[in-house]
């Protein structure tokens, strides 16, 4: 989040910073190449875009990435303040959570076994973490599908200095009565003088958490059970590299083991339900450099993941008597990447060029027992059907360069599995008015492929479809517009302002068929079709975005953002697949609308008109750094089921208050090895909920212990 942060002994565990004993400050030129895939300054790139860098993760206090993303502009995380172990997707300048596309160190990682495809940011700790990039608005001519809404690339660590290099941290709290968390990370590093290193990491994470739902069953006499949901998660990380004038070659492989209590939704508490989840993930990487000019790189990804979801029996009563309901799902997801890239960079030209496939498959199979009147069995098992995709792609971008003027121009062609070839485009000119001021423009076009429950779900229909798998879907289409400016200032300070427009097309949605030859306010169980995803909605999201930072003097820096956004959906019978329908009823589930005739709704599910962070550090003296925010979210809307809309049901829309966090953070370097850092959060303990139905952190706090060697 800062490209100017103070290079002082604020690092919670740096060891060349834990060295420091000078109060003077070095100031940061952030670069960045997610966002052209070549190094670029920050202030330079012709996007809206964002470093986190390695000295403000080292700091931090977070257990995942979805809480240090939190507090980006024009991003809204849902779950990174509710109890641990929640799940925690990211809305990002509007767009869906499946809208944005989640890598690590260029290579997309997410969840194909879920019914988006979309990755639970909890997942993904800080283990390991060089620095997060985020590039904002439709990317999808340098990295494919799901860049609607932007990417986020999580770049991990490489050489460091010859030598053994060691960090370990402590870190404990509680958030709320009767919880607790304590998190332990080790990370060792052997670097040899010819350039050859190997690294590895380890966190353990152990929390007594809070129940995720609030309690809202007042009603004298009624049973209900109230359980904590705690968490637990360990991250094994070892990496291996070597480099020298002209090789780079690196390959990790990374595990992920965590459990998870969950409960049956919002305001429904379950005793005796959780989710484990584990991920292994191998990443590679060989880059060539044939001069100072021109290289050329291999890289490339496995991963395979499988979530475990058993809800067993629950108490129903005071006599304790079960429900008799057992349920036990499993499911796995499998990633393969593989890409060649060829970079070249001279005087005024920069391309880039690359070639690749990325492969997703899915399985899952699923039991569910009942007893309640009767034995009762349901399996569902998708080993037995096909349930994969291919995506072979090629792309380039040129950036030219004419004196104060540059022009950025790309494209992509993909070839897709199931529906074929899609073409992607983008360009961005940019102009440099004196020696510190950027205008600049961007126009994008996106893709977004359906998922693999999307394409392919077995579960059984009657009518219109056979099965609730449409293989017959589109992707969804972008195309975004962004201008804005850049400006430094000569003592480090930066204000960037941008504002946007973003169109998908071809929206996918999940909807119920009704029997056309009833009225839609008559119809019954018996008009029943079946449920199916279809292609016909439009969403447009039009926002705004400002961010600045100011240095003042050598102990007092501030910085903040502001996001404004305003969205809504579209939906046109006309574009409804009458030979997929039957010309039958369509329901939306997501707002319980029947598709007749063109109707637009204003309210985006989840998505904050305003939001604003802002950020105050102070530097006392060269051993302390002490910082207060604040965080304002505006109201936004909610779903919850209700049961009135149509004879199944169908979700509704309630809005969601705002809500203000005021946190505190402060660092003491007690020797040159050793830190201790305090956070305080939610220091006003602001009743609040992020999501409707589920329980956020009170006052919370957090200490962490670090040593380097």
């Amino acid at each position: 989040m800062r490209n100017f942060l103070v290079m002082v002994s604020i690092s919670i565990f740096s060891p060349n910073l834990f060295g420091q004993d000078t109060l003077s400050t070095t100031m940061l030129r952030d670069v960045i190449v997610s966002a052209s895939r070549n190094e670029q300054s920050v202030m330079q790139v012709p996007r809206s875009v964002s470093v986190i860098d390695h000295q403000t993760l080292e700091k931090s206090i977070y257990s995942s990435v979805g809480e240090l993303l939190a507090a980006q502009e024009g991003m809204y995380v849902v779950g990174s303040a509710q109890t641990p172990g929640s799940n925690q997707s990211v809305f990002l300048r509007g767009s869906n959570s499946n809208q944005v596309a989640v890598m690590i160190d260029g290579m997309r990682i997410n969840d194909p076994s879920t019914p988006n495809a979309v990755i639970d940011l909890s997942e993904l700790s800080l283990s390991d973490v060089e620095r997060v990039e985020i590039v904002r608005g439709s990317h999808s001519t340098l990295y494919g599908g799901s860049a609607v809404g932007g990417i986020i690339n999580i770049i991990t660590r490489k050489d460091e200095a010859p030598g053994f290099h060691g960090r370990a941290a402590i870190q404990s709290g509680t958030f709320g009565s009767g919880s607790f968390s304590m998190m332990e990370n080790l990370d060792l590093k052997y670097t040899m003088k010819n350039g050859l290193y190997v690294t590895g990491s380890l966190i353990d994470q152990r929390v007594n958490g809070l129940n995720a739902t609030l309690d809202t069953i007042q009603s004298p006499g009624v049973y209900k059970t109230t359980d904590r949901d705690n968490f637990r998660k360990t991250d094994t990380y070892i990496k291996t590299g070597f480099h020298n004038e002209h090789w780079k070659v690196s390959a990790f492989y990374k595990t992920v083991n965590q459990r998870a209590d969950i409960d049956a939704g919002a305001f429904q508490d379950d005793d005796n339900s959780d989710i484990s989840f584990t991920r292994d993930l191998v990443n590679y990487a060989v880059e060539y450099s044939v001069n100072n000019h021109w290289k050329i790189s291999a890289l490339g990804s496995w991963s395979q993941s499988s979530r475990l979801n058993i809800n067993d029996s629950s108490v129903m009563n005071v006599n304790g008597d079960y429900d008799g309901n057992y349920f036990r799902g499993r499911y796995t997801g499998r990633l393969l990447t593989n890409e060649f890239q060829s970079n070249f960079k001279k005087d005024n030209l920069a391309a880039v060029f690359g070639i690749g496939q990325y492969q997703e498959q899915m399985d899952f199979n699923t039991y569910y027992f009942s007893n309640a009147f009767g034995p009762f069995e349901w399996i569902i098992n998708y080993d037995t059907i096909s349930t994969s995709t291919a995506t072979s792609y090629a792309f380039g971008q040129l950036q030219w360069r004419l004196k104060n003027f540059v022009l950025s121009a790309g494209g992509r062609v993909s070839h897709h599995s199931i529906f074929g070839q899609y073409w992607t485009a983008e360009i961005n000119p940019s102009y440099r008015l004196r020696s510190q001021l950027l205008l600049y423009a961007s126009l994008s076009s996106g893709y977004n492929a359906p998922s693999l429950n999307q394409l392919f779900d077995p579960t059984q229909n009657f009518g219109a479809f056979a099965t609730r798998g449409n293989k017959a879907l589109l992707p969804e289409e972008s195309l975004s517009v962004e201008v804005g400016i850049k400006k430094e200032f000569q003592s480090g300070s930066q204000i960037t302002l941008s504002a946007y427009r973003n169109r998908v097309n071809h929206l996918i949605e999940y909807v119920y068929l009704w029997d056309k030859n009833s009225e839609t306010q008559n119809l019954s169980y018996n008009d029943y079709l079946g449920d199916t995803y279809l292609n016909f909605s439009q969403h447009v999201v039009v926002g705004a975005e400002l961010t600045a930072r100011a240095v003042l003097g050598k102990q007092i820096f501030i910085q903040g953002n502001f996001s404004w956004l305003t969205g809504k959906l579209r939906l046109e019978s006309d574009e409804v697949s009458v030979q997929q329908t039957g010309g039958n009823h369509v329901q939306l589930y997501n707002y319980g609308t029947f598709v007749t005739g063109n109707t637009t709704i204003s309210n985006l599910v989840r998505r904050p008109d305003l939001m604003f962070s802002g950020q105050v550090q102070y530097l006392p003296s060269i051993k302390i750094s002490l910082m207060a925010s604040y965080r304002f979210v505006g109201p936004r809307p909610d779903s919850f089921y209700d049961a009135g809309l149509g004879p199944f049901g169908a979700l509704n829309q309630v809005s969601v208050s705002r809500y203000h966090l005021v946190d505190v953070n402060a660092t003491w370097k007690i020797t040159k090895s050793v830190l201790l850092g305090l956070r305080l959060e939610n220091v006003l303990n602001e009743t609040y909920q992020e999501i409707l139905g589920f329980q956020t952190r009170g006052r919370s706090w957090y200490m962490k212990i670090a040593f380097a060697w």
